[in-house]
């Protein structure tokens, strides 16, 4: 159940995001006179509140429903995938409910017909006595990368969520399966897909994907699932007048509505953000001279950070800057080994690091990506004080975060060295703030 609720926090404060994002309407005016460009705080808001859109009073929400198939292979990225005879084929479904924003608001334009919503998903493998039948709930994001007419465009769409009802790793009944350690694990996809609307109300939307199931070291072994496949998805859509036939495409609207102000100045400032992370890992054991039969040890070891960055915004899309990350990592230097009782029992008995050992001072690069459902942030990072000789000192953090409010944020994800290597899975809690830049102030 404690896996399952780290798992969970950050599909929940997606979803947070995904409820606000879908409450009410986008608000409009239709005073002739160009009103100060400004965008909110909180990308939940009508980012271009004071932009006026003459003429748009139907402007609604659109919404979808769909259903989408996937049928490919798992990438042999382990020892397990590797052997012969394997069979790595996989089907799977996925059914959402979808909602976006206004089809002819400047949002819609400037972030190119962005979208988000819930999603449940299942899969069946060839080998489905390894890896079980598991499903997954999620959430996901997308929009359009190009539009070739107003019924064809290239559109991308990514998924985070919550999958559980997987067979795992045994050392007893499965010691083999070093692919999925646990029975909860993270979901992470990504789709790149053609999008045509078939007739008035409908989309056909072919292309392909990667998903990813891991469980972030948080349960080893955890060497992960990697599956690609061709997808097929049918999507029926309503109050989507921008979408429907005979409205006029984005590049049409931004000619026809030049007052629209769509690359209005924008105020530079600097976000500070304070974050406080909590998480969990296991480690693998060195066997040598300890006595353990394998390097799959079961214990927890917690996990906290808290990081300051001062983030500089040029634009409304970006932030950028450097982040102080102060971790302690209760697993750092930790050892196992095999001793005998007085009354002649054997034990493992678990020797943890020094206290010094588990802290950790890095410093990173950060860049941030705005869009009006999510953030997604990724860094780079140097450890200045890192005791584990065994471990590298870069660090890499890719993630997602989601606003409450105009202070409040939560982000979830992960933290990796090698690139490949995750260290931790994480979900956390963080408050921001606003200030003038002070080159801004001198002009």
């Amino acid at each position: 159940m404690k896996r399952a609720a780290t798992l969970l926090v950050p599909l929940l404060f997606s979803a947070t995001a995904y409820a606000t994002a879908t409450s009410g309407n986008d608000s409009t005016t239709t005073d002739s006179t160009v009103a100060p460009y400004r965008v909110d705080i909180t990308p939940f808001e009508q980012v271009y509140s004071n932009v006026p859109l003459p003429d748009m009073n139907d402007l609604k929400r659109p919404k979808f429903i769909s259903v989408k198939y996937d049928q490919g292979q798992m990438l042999k990225t382990n020892d397990f995938l590797k052997e012969d005879g394997r069979k790595l084929s996989y089907r799977a479904i996925s059914a959402k409910f979808g909602i976006g924003v206004s089809g002819n608001s400047p949002m819609n334009l400037n972030y190119h017909k962005p979208y988000t919503g819930i999603g449940f998903y299942t899969a069946r493998f060839d080998e489905s006595n390894y890896y079980g039948q598991p499903f997954s709930f999620f959430v996901f994001h997308g929009g359009s990368l190009a539009e070739f007419s107003q019924r064809c465009h290239l559109q991308y769409e990514w998924n985070l969520g919550y999958s559980t009802n997987w067979r795992h790793y045994d050392d007893i009944n499965a010691p083999d399966n070093i692919t999925i350690g646990s029975r909860e694990n993270a979901h992470i996809g990504f789709n790149l897909f053609f999008e045509w609307q078939a007739f008035k109300h409908f989309d056909l939307k072919l292309g392909g994907g990667f998903t990813h199931f891991s469980n972030g070291a948080s349960h080893v072994p955890n060497k992960g699932m990697n599956l690609w496949s061709p997808m097929i998805e049918l999507a029926y859509r309503w109050d989507d007048p921008s979408y429907t036939f005979g409205h006029q495409s984005a590049a049409e609207l931004r000619e026809s509505y030049p007052n629209m102000n769509l690359k209005a100045p924008y105020e530079k400032h600097l976000k500070h953000e304070f974050t406080f992370t909590v998480s969990k890992r296991q480690l693998y054991m060195d066997t040598v001279g300890s006595g353990l039969k394998n390097e799959y040890y079961d214990h927890t070891f917690r996990v906290f950070q808290l990081s300051y960055a001062p983030l500089y915004s040029p634009n409304y899309k970006w932030y950028y800057g450097p982040s102080i990350d102060l971790v302690y990592d209760e697993s750092n230097n930790a050892s196992v080994q095999q001793e005998t009782s007085r009354d002649g029992l054997i034990y493992n008995h678990l020797h943890l690091g020094p206290t010094s050992d588990r802290i950790q001072i890095g410093l990173s690069a950060k860049g941030e990506l705005r869009t009006p459902y999510f953030n997604y942030f990724g860094q780079l990072g140097y450890d200045l004080k890192h005791e584990v000789e065994k471990t590298s000192r870069f660090y890499q953090i890719v993630g997602v975060a989601v606003n409450f409010n105009k202070h409040l944020y939560g982000t979830c994800g992960i933290r990796a060295i090698r690139l490949s290597k995750a260290q931790f899975i994480y979900w956390s809690l963080g408050y921001t703030f606003d200030s003038k830049t002070p080159w801004a102030q001198k002009k």
